[in-house]
């Protein structure tokens, strides 16, 4: 047995890493694994907890109830009770939400809405949310559905909805936005393009679109879209929402784990590893 292979697995693999929630602790769970890692942020997270539409929002959802609520993010869920506590409408925002349908598009958004002891009608299998769109449809519709965004472009997320529901009400609690500095995202497209990294992690789809949107300002989108064929570089992704946006811009060959979990995208990372090393 090949110890190196088995104790870090990553030796003499160099990883870049486009995330910006939670990076240390992936940085450094690389490191233990015996990899090298660039740091290329593709992201941040703009908080829009302040935001008075945040609160209009919530409002009108106190004073007409939806026959239903989605909630794509933990993460989301958090932020929106949490800004809405400070003010007037929070306890009647919990009061409706407990006695609304709750979709939920993955675990971590179930386990939100538990722990603010909401009850979850249903979650999608597969965490996609197309998923939902489906079960909606495919349950007679809505006739007004609030839906908690996840930071990406709101029209996309509400037009699917549209068809089959009266009212689409968007909560608005953050969106992503490409890093203040884009230099770091820069050099790691260059690292992809001209063969300096081994492999690229994504946990959020948000981290691949944005890869993709630096390359295209530097005309070099379609190099780094062939250079992640998971041969050359291995597009590494968290789970399958990121997964299919990855796929959906081009990349192949996307490692991801049985579960969408930070460590278990880490460990099918090694496991490739550890294959393409005979260990």
């Amino acid at each position: 047995m090949n110890t190196q292979s088995t104790d870090r697995p990553l030796e003499g693999w160099r990883v870049g890493v486009t995330a910006d929630r939670r990076v240390d602790q992936q940085v450094e769970a690389l490191w233990r694994r015996g990899a090298d890692v660039v740091r290329g942020c593709t992201m941040r997270t703009v908080d829009l907890s302040d935001d008075p539409r945040l609160r209009e929002v919530s409002r009108s959802l106190v004073n007409e109830p939806p026959d239903a609520v989605v909630l794509q993010t933990g993460m989301g869920l958090n932020m929106w009770l949490e800004a809405m506590d400070g003010t007037d409408v929070g306890a009647d925002l919990r009061s409706t939400l407990q006695t609304t349908e709750v979709l939920a598009r993955g675990p971590k958004a179930v386990s939100a809405a538990r722990r603010a002891d909401l009850e979850v009608a249903w979650s999608a299998p597969d965490e996609l949310f197309s998923q939902i769109v489906d079960h909606v449809a495919t349950t007679g519709g809505r006739r007004r559905i609030a839906l908690q965004v996840d930071g990406t472009d709101e029209e996309s997320l509400a037009a699917p909805l549209a068809a089959s529901c009266g009212e689409i009400v968007v909560v608005p609690v953050y969106r992503w936005a490409l890093p203040h500095d884009t230099r770091p995202a820069e050099a790691l497209v260059g690292l992809v393009c001209d063969g300096g990294v081994d492999a690229v992690t994504f946990t959020t789809r948000q981290a691949a679109v944005h890869l993709v949107d630096v390359a295209e300002a530097q005309g070099r989108r379609r190099d780094l879209v062939d250079a992640l064929d998971g041969t050359r570089v291995v597009p590494v992704s968290v789970g399958p929402v990121c997964s299919e946006a990855m796929r959906a811009l081009g990349m192949t060959g996307v490692v991801e784990p049985d579960r969408a979990r930070l460590v278990a995208m880490l460990d099918a990372l090694a496991e490739v590893a550890r294959t393409r090393s005979g260990s």
